[in-house]
């Protein structure tokens, strides 16, 4: 029986709601005919065919064993995971990221791999090494790597074209970048060069390793927010607002930056390698997307999911059986070939970028080799809020970056301390 999730998995979630939330995810003792089906629950709709085809290839091999796909939005799914977590009915398996591993680790939320890929054929150094990492808790692999996914500089050629400006390539500074924005914001048309978002993922962490510095330092005991070239990345993207070159921060709350930017009303964006099924499928919309522009380095968010098994399941040797599956060459081709995401398992990303050939594909996984993992730190779930909090204020206006900086990094400080200390 699993024990008791923490309170701060379950920080924020009645016991109402959660039996509220609580679907049809929980274990089902299979069809009448004796077979076993399990519950995959996933967050991304773009993602789906891609996920299904992958269980229909692993069904057809294991035809006693059948999956069922559930989707459920980003914005909602840990909190229904939590809630079902907290709930014993947890889906069999399901998508784990890096910056919630700990989260479910300490409420033995998650089944220990360890054995069983010891007692398997799986190769766990076929992985990029931080992905595999990024989900090891205290000795306990907690997740197989599924596939990896960076960021680059997507730009609409049409745009550029109409405003006379060179696209951008591998030679692009921030300078360049500065300055390729003024030209092609257009105030009448309503057409802005670049959306500076105030989310870090997307836009503000990747301009703090482009400047030669980082968020928090590697043991995950010291916040670094308050660095002087951390507060020099930050003010230079909320220059492209401050300028007039990108959606302020409370228009994007009324209009989503992909909204802006599908509906060509920006000519600029960081977004990240999952959202090329999603970009290029929309009719015309001629668009490109090219490295992520430097300036003392080169720097992207390169983040891996994993597949995880609910420590809860009544069926964990189906559940081991279906993720070894997925983290074999058959499943990670087909995941590449549906175009669904960067495959994790190594020289399987090619049939990924031969899926859109209108763009440079290649862009997102050469990124991996300047790419910085997400903050695989146990003290994480502690700042979050804050830190997000904080940006929001910074890029609204409402604080300058200088004191939003040192106001954030005192606080977070302490949320680490306190963290640590209990």
């Amino acid at each position: 029986m699993m024990k008791p999730i923490l309170k701060k998995l379950a920080l924020g979630i009645t016991a109402a709601a959660a039996v509220g939330m609580l679907t049809a995810c929980g274990s089902s003792e299979g069809e009448s005919s004796g077979d076993t089906t399990l519950t995959f629950q996933i967050w991304d709709k773009n993602q789906q065919p891609g996920m299904e085809k992958m269980a229909a290839a692993f069904t057809e091999e294991n035809p006693d064993i059948k999956i069922k796909v559930e989707v459920t939005p980003w914005d909602q799914y840990w909190t229904k995971l939590q809630a079902s977590a907290s709930g014993g009915e947890m889906a069999d398996v399901f998508w784990m990221h890096p910056d919630q591993v700990y989260n479910f680790a300490n409420g033995e939320a998650l089944l220990d791999l360890s054995d069983q890929i010891k007692e398997s054929d799986l190769d766990m150094s076929l992985f990029p090494e931080y992905i595999v990492d990024g989900f090891s808790v205290d000795g306990q692999q907690l997740a197989i790597p599924k596939d990896y996914g960076t960021l680059g500089l997507w730009y609409n050629k049409d745009l550029f074209d109409k405003a006379g400006v060179s696209y951008p390539d591998d030679t692009w500074t921030w300078d360049t970048w500065m300055e390729a924005a003024e030209k092609l914001t257009d105030k009448d048309a309503g057409v802005y060069g670049m959306i500076a978002q105030p989310d870090g993922q997307n836009f503000w962490y990747n301009l703090v390793w482009q400047n030669g510095s980082d968020l928090i330092s590697k043991d995950g005991k010291t916040i670094m927010l308050n660095d002087k070239k951390t507060v020099e990345a930050i003010k230079y993207g909320v220059s492209f607002i401050d300028k007039g070159y990108s959606p302020t921060a409370s228009d994007q709350a009324n209009t989503t930056p992909d909204q802006y930017f599908e509906s060509g009303k920006a000519a600029m964006m960081i977004a990240g390698s999952w959202m090329a099924s999603e970009y290029t499928a929309i009719d015309g919309l001629n668009i490109d997307v090219a490295p992520m522009p430097k300036n003392v380095d080169r720097g992207s968010v390169s983040s891996g999911m994993g597949y995880a098994i609910s420590a809860n399941t009544k069926k964990a040797d189906a559940a081991w059986k279906f993720v070894n599956f997925m983290a074999g060459e058959e499943a990670n081709l087909i995941q590449a070939e549906s175009g669904a995401a960067i495959p994790a398992l190594k020289d399987t990303q090619q049939p990924w970028v031969d899926t859109f050939p209108t763009i440079d594909a290649q862009v997102f996984v050469d990124a991996e080799a300047y790419g910085h993992n997400s903050m695989h730190v146990s003290t994480r779930d502690a700042w979050a809020k804050t830190e997000q909090e904080y940006i929001l204020k910074i890029f609204s206006k409402e604080l300058s970056v200088e004191e939003g900086c040192k106001q954030m990094a005192k606080q977070i400080q302490a949320e680490i301390d306190e963290a640590l200390d209990e």
